[in-house]
């Protein structure tokens, strides 16, 4: 047993993946918009989902609510620390989100 994903809810998903692909170094692994029910899910994560867990970015496309998700992320280069991300899809918070990644 393993665990595949963990949904985090963005109000602004083009921020949000900026961030854990450009920031974080993420890849976008699929994307799809749901017409009907006014959503988008996106996927990503360090690895493919057969092997890794990954990241469900959902976008509620008619919902402006901040809200908050603490992943924490380590490095090879880096064993011994973890970076801590408090990410959010509100601009001051993603600006804050960067300059912890720095």
């Amino acid at each position: 047993m393993r665990i595949l994903h963990t949904m985090l809810r963005v109000s602004d998903l083009e921020q949000s993946l900026a961030f854990y692909t450009g920031v974080l170094g993420m890849k976008l692994l699929r994307r799809k918009d749901y017409e009907g029910g006014r959503f988008t899910l996106a996927f990503v994560g360090y690895g493919d989902e057969e092997s890794t867990a990954v990241l469900e970015l959902t976008h509620n496309w008619d919902t402006k609510a901040t809200h908050w998700a603490m992943p924490s992320v380590t490095s090879r280069s880096a064993p011994m620390t973890s970076m801590p991300a408090a990410i959010a899809s509100g601009p001051r918070a993603a600006k804050s989100c960067a300059s912890l990644a720095r």
